[in-house]
């Protein structure tokens, strides 16, 4: 694992350069940076990994998903638009506690994998609405943020 990982995976394996230029697709450009060459866009996701049942009580209550109704464990996968792994962070414990917004927060302060270094102003985080909590602090941190428009239930037109 520690000749492979820091090779293939992590924000350090990669400069931000290399990575707009091989793995931002023309049109997410168009779409969501206005054409910009230096702009990175990454797509960020919370997913699962589900788990057997552990012995252990506490690590039982906390990988415990009341949402799935069984134990898990959450990574945040970051990726580019062409589906480049860019980054898998965590696994987070999957108590209520830790929701895609919640997550991204923290890695956020703590500049998981000096992600705040790669990161550039310019760059657009591509997110789905579970980040809905977290879309001011990013754009707060100086990074532009696209989210879909989802329609209200019984409604006919979008709104944002």
């Amino acid at each position: 694992m520690q000749d492979f990982v820091p090779h293939f995976i992590g924000f350090q394996h990669i400069s931000h350069e290399d990575f707009v230029r091989n793995h931002t697709t023309p049109i997410a450009k168009t779409l969501f940076a206005n054409d910009s060459e230096d702009a990175a866009i990454i797509v960020m996701d919370g997913t699962y990994i589900y788990l057997q049942k552990s012995a252990d009580y506490e690590f039982q209550r906390l990988s415990y998903s009341l949402h799935k109704n069984r134990p898990l464990v959450k990574p945040m996968v970051i990726v580019g638009t062409d589906g480049y792994i860019l980054s898998v962070l965590g696994p987070y414990f999957a108590n209520g506690k830790n929701n895609d917004a919640a997550i991204t927060k923290h890695m956020i302060s703590v500049n998981a994998e000096g992600m705040n270094e790669w990161l550039e102003t310019s760059d657009v985080c591509v997110v789905d609405r579970g980040f809905r909590d977290v879309v001011d602090f990013l754009r707060e941190q100086g990074y532009n943020v696209e989210m879909p428009v989802y329609l209200k239930k019984g409604s006919k037109t979008a709104s944002r």
